[in-house]
């Protein structure tokens, strides 16, 4: 049975673990592999929180699996602001060319 001292303990080492380049790299590499997914998946309007492509899937636990999930959430956020951030700077040079 694990306690809330093993929780504890295994998220130290993950920290530890995820301070090493190397874990730090295998968590870009896996993120940078499940967001190209999604991209030649054509979900160029991917959200947090929305579902995950089935052709994605295994690129998704990878990614989940090499980083630490705080970095995850973080990532996901910040991929999703970016793409409506672009997503809206598109459309308003849309409308200044048609206008």
């Amino acid at each position: 049975r694990k306690t809330a001292r093993t929780f504890s303990r295994m998220a130290t080492d993950e920290i530890k673990e995820f301070a090493k380049r190397k874990g730090r790299r295998a968590c870009h590499e896996a993120r940078d592999a499940f967001y190209k997914c999604l991209e030649l998946s054509g979900l160029h309007d991917w959200r947090q929180g929305d579902a995950v492509p089935s052709s994605c899937a295994k690129t998704r636990k990878a990614y989940e699996g090499a980083c630490p999930a705080s970095w995850v959430v973080h990532f996901d956020q910040t991929y999703s602001h970016n793409k409506a951030v672009s997503q809206f700077l598109e459309q308003k040079v849309r409308v200044k060319q048609q206008g």
